[in-house]
């Protein structure tokens, strides 16, 4: 799914039973976890039936240089999406595991990545429209209904992919994915796997996939810095520009320039709003 984890959150334990309490029977324990399975995929498959219940929100992502940050020139916007608001679905990461445990991910993704098309045409976008094709959907085909959407999308947009950690867990795969994304005109983004078991896969494959950008967390950055620079260096060796995303503040500004990225994602340069505009 078009969608970027958030971070994550510590899960929430229930209070420990009072002295006495009858503990419940397995038969009771499988019931109640069949129960939340149901209601579960009721709530994913109305969001597969209803995209617009998934957002898109769009964070603009701008290049660096004089000026107040929130009036950088404008390169393009990153499509991000989540569950409906108080729902057990609400955040990118608990609907994504929710997805992938019920295996709803690819059409889930689907679903997203074409009214994210049909809202940026929409509203007039102009520049690139950044996702995340989420593994799962790499060489499957558009579900039928999603088509004029999906068709409409690939034509009249400029589309960066967003390669993360998990995309290069089957690297036949993601090759494969890489070439059929070449030849419908989209950008590589190879994204976040700085200091990840992943990172080196990405800077291996680095040649084979020459990515637009090479994008890196500054929150990560300031945790594994020599293996950031690293990545960032191979990057730069295939022909991708760097994108900074995390900026918060202007120091974080001044480290994303220091880095040498020349394009930036986060609070400081502009908030997520429902239409890129």
């Amino acid at each position: 799914m078009t969608l970027s984890p958030s971070p994550a959150t510590p899960p929430r334990l229930s209070p420990p039973a009072p002295a006495g309490t009858p503990r419940p029977r397995p038969s009771e324990v499988l019931s109640a976890g069949l129960d939340r399975d149901r209601r579960t995929r009721e709530l994913v498959e109305q969001l597969i039936a209803e995209p617009s219940r998934l957002g898109p929100d769009f964070t603009p992502i701008r290049r660096i240089g004089a000026g107040a940050p929130s009036a950088l020139p404008l390169v393009g916007w990153k499509a991000t999406g989540r569950g409906d608001a108080g729902s057990s679905l609400a955040t990118t990461l608990q609907l994504l595991h929710e997805a992938a445990s019920l295996g709803l991910v690819e059409r889930l993704d689907w679903a997203f990545r074409c009214h994210a098309f049909d809202v940026a045409l929409d509203s007039g976008m102009v520049g690139e429209l950044h996702i995340t094709p989420e593994p799962e959907t790499f060489g499957t085909a558009c579900p039928p209904r999603l088509a004029v959407s999906w068709l409409r999308g690939r034509r009249a947009l400029d589309i960066c992919a967003e390669l993360h950690e998990d995309a290069f867990d089957d690297r036949e795969r993601l090759l494969a994915a890489a070439d059929e994304m070449a030849a419908w005109g989209w950008h590589l983004v190879v994204a976040d796997v700085s200091g990840t078991p992943a990172q080196s896969a990405a800077e291996l494959l680095m040649p084979r996939l020459r990515p637009a950008y090479v994008q890196v967390d500054l929150s990560r950055l300031r945790r594994d810095d020599a293996a950031s620079r690293r990545l960032l260096d191979a990057g730069r060796e295939a022909g991708a520009t760097v994108l900074a995303v995390g900026v918060t503040t202007q120091a974080d500004l001044e480290a994303a320039d220091a880095l040498g990225a020349l394009h930036v994602r986060g609070p400081l340069v502009g908030h997520a709003s429902s239409r890129p505009v």
